[in-house]
């Protein structure tokens, strides 16, 4: 094995902080790391080497959080963000519940039952971001499930009022798939997306992942936001064995309808919060992309993803896919050179439009498209010190810290 570089990172049993080393066998990348009390680690984070050295390679300028709380102790029990942290948050989450419609047998969140946050807290939530990194910062309302609160439309009227200009809700679907009048309610409140649980194009991949076959759902709810002239991003969580085989047919539908899907994000499953099918072999952000270049139908190659730039380059990559009259489809990626992304990088953009914004400063561009998103969340075994210290998607917690997305969902082996 021949060592890459070296890392700090997490035992997965106790938590406790231990080094590792990133090393290769010549074809793919390991995680190697050991606790003195719990054994050993070998993970399997990237199936290519050079790939991996190519994605890790990037360089973006990094602006620093506007407010950062002194740095008092190791990473994680102070977490703030601290004076560590390297790079401002693009996007908030705040969560306005944690009860949940379903009871997925892969739920990151675990939900159940909780009391809701009244309107009064979530307020101080909506003002404690404005304060810290200004209006313009993404939000994302999330849970449990944002729909089961009868007041989702103040909740994203408060925010509205405010003046945040990006409101999207993330949601299984299934309220607005019933519910006619509920997308145009929060439309009218000032949400301006729909974050959608998207994880296949069957029936079976939704009884494994969800308990239920909710395909029908799905569709109808993708047909609502058609109507109320919503976009919706399909978030696709996806598992070895499960639903990997349908990373294409769901790139093809969001193509088909790229009139109201705005993007695919695409989620390699980690382990938090409930977990309960097996997951013999996990995938990293690097296996998707391979996995959806092989699906794509010769339409993206691995190197058309690059780093989104908003966070570590190892954290999420993507592609604005151009929409040419009559021509189809065409990765962004290859209408400008490396050098020119970097060089023209607009830390300011949201994770999902850095390739959109670029694009748009150019005459050839046209504005139709699809940007496909591939997340590369951490847990307690792959954690790495280095990439936390960069991340830019955070949640803001009832008591108005601003948490890291892998920080703040992190749980160790026995969830």
């Amino acid at each position: 094995m021949e060592q890459l570089h070296s890392i700090e990172s997490l035992c997965p049993t106790c938590l406790k902080n231990v080094g590792g080393s990133i090393v290769s066998d010549g074809r793919a990348v390991y995680l190697l790391k050991s606790c003195s009390e719990h054994g050993s680690v070998k993970l399997k984070i990237w199936p290519d080497v050079d790939h991996y050295q190519w994605m890790r390679s990037f360089d973006f300028p990094r602006v620093a959080p506007r407010l950062r709380k002194d740095a008092a102790g190791r990473c994680l029990t102070s977490c703030g963000l601290c004076g560590r942290h390297l790079r401002k948050p693009t996007l908030m989450e705040i969560e306005v519940t944690r009860r949940c419609n379903l009871r997925c047998p892969v739920c990151f969140m675990g939900a159940g039952e909780a009391a809701d946050p009244g309107l009064t807290e979530l307020q101080s939530l909506y003002t404690s971001i404005l304060e810290e990194a200004g209006p313009d910062i993404a939000i994302q309302l999330t849970g449990g499930e944002p729909t089961v609160r009868e007041d989702l439309a103040e909740v994203v009227r408060l925010g509205h009022g405010l003046g945040f200009s990006a409101i999207e809700i993330n949601t299984n679907g299934l309220a607005i798939a019933v519910q006619p009048d509920l997308l145009p309610r929060l439309k009218e409140s000032g949400a301006t997306g729909i974050y959608l649980q998207f994880d296949g194009m069957s029936p079976e991949v939704y009884a494994r992942i969800r308990g239920a076959d909710l395909m029908a759902q799905k569709l109808s709810a993708v047909e609502r936001c058609r109507e109320a002239g919503t976009q919706v991003v399909l978030a696709m969580t996806v598992i070895k064995g499960i639903n990997d085989a349908e990373i294409g047919k769901v790139l093809e539908f969001a193509l088909r309808n790229s009139d109201v899907v705005a993007g695919l994000a695409l989620q390699p499953a980690f382990f938090s919060g409930r977990f309960e099918v097996e997951m013999p072999d996990r995938l990293s952000m690097g296996d998707v992309i391979f996995l959806l270049a092989e699906q794509s139908g010769g339409l993206i190659g691995p190197y058309d993803l690059w780093p989104l730039g908003c966070s570590h380059p190892l954290c999420s990559a993507g592609v604005y896919l151009v929409e040419r009259e009559g021509k189809g489809f065409l990765p962004s990626t290859r209408l400008f050179s490396r050098e020119e992304y970097v060089r023209e990088f607009d830390p300011d953009s949201p994770q999902g439009s850095v390739f959109a914004d670029l694009l748009a400063k150019r005459e050839a561009y046209t504005g139709k498209g699809l940007s496909v998103v591939i997340m590369n969340y951490m847990d307690a075994w792959s954690l790495d010190f280095e990439r936390l210290q960069e991340c830019s998607m955070t949640v803001k917690t009832a008591d108005l810290r601003t948490v890291p997305f892998c920080a703040y969902h992190l749980t160790n082996a026995k969830g």
